[in-house]
């Protein structure tokens, strides 16, 4: 007995789930590594950290306090890469710290990547002081005496002999702090700082919402959320960066699979509309 030929509705019906993960795969790493610019909505509070930042003059002096790991790579480590590009354009000066051992080494590390590509010199423009344990008693000890808080940096040259901060005597001296976490230090830069210094942040997805009752008080500046904001952040920038290829991966990723969910249901109506015709 000759054996049926399946229709293309069940063949659709049919596709092994192995190859819709194929499929999926390629369009993530395509997207990844294509040099797409999507156009997005500027936010307000990414505007406000934007405009705060052009306020900056040549020699300003910025602290950044980066405390993510690995697990929050693909929000926070956008936000540094194009938060540090913008610095450079305004030939800030900046410094960073951690309170997170392993973010000590991942923020060093990109830094180090992002500012050679640019030509700025370690010591004398940018500097890491490495790992903090309590982030409170750091910034009360920076706040009256920051060489004598932070001793050595990552690379454990005395901090007094940097001239990144040569005759900087506390964090009052510094025009702003930027927050790049996953969890909640915010309100701890916001509690300790000198009220002189503004502060940014720059949270996951999942942290922004509570930092909203801070934005409208004006306790910080502005504010980029995840790698939405960070996509958001790099058009203002006119760069194509991380936050921009993530966003370009995850958006093209839920249209393919939308179109997977519709395709599957389209093919199954139809089929049962054949065989009903059929029987």
């Amino acid at each position: 007995m000759q054996a049926r030929t399946q229709t293309l509705w069940q063949r659709i019906l049919g596709i092994d789930r192995r190859w819709l993960y194929l499929i999926l795969f390629v369009n993530i790493v395509t997207f990844l590594v294509a040099p797409i610019r999507m156009p997005a909505s500027v936010s307000p509070p990414v505007q406000k950290f934007h405009d705060e930042i052009e306020k900056l003059q040549p020699g300003d002096l910025v602290m950044i306090s980066s405390n993510w790991s690995a697990s929050t790579l693909a929000e926070n480590q956008p936000q540094l890469e194009a938060v540090i590009t913008h610095l450079m354009r305004k030939q800030a000066r900046f410094t960073i710290i951690s309170i997170e051992a392993q973010s000590r080494d991942i923020s060093y590390r990109l830094a180090e990547r992002v500012t050679k590509e640019k030509g700025y010199q370690y010591g004398e423009q940018w500097a890491h002081f490495g790992f903090v344990p309590n982030l409170i008693v750091a910034i009360k000890g920076m706040v009256t005496d920051l060489p004598g808080t932070i001793k050595q940096d990552v690379r454990g040259t005395e901090v007094s002999k940097l001239p990144v901060v040569q005759g900087v005597k506390s964090l009052s001296d510094y025009k702003m702090v930027i927050d790049v976490t996953p969890s909640g230090t915010v309100p701890i830069w916001i509690s300790y700082s000198p009220k002189n210094v503004s502060i940014l942040y720059c949270p996951t997805s999942v942290m922004a919402a509570e930092a909203y009752t801070y934005l409208d008080s004006g306790q910080i500046k502005g504010m980029i959320t995840g790698a939405k904001g960070a996509q958001e952040y790099e058009q203002l920038l006119t760069v194509v960066g991380l936050g921009t290829r993530f966003m370009n991966a995850i958006s093209f990723s839920h249209v393919l699979i939308i179109v997977f969910i519709l395709l599957g249901n389209f093919a199954m109506f139809m089929n049962r509309l054949q065989q009903r015709r059929e029987g």
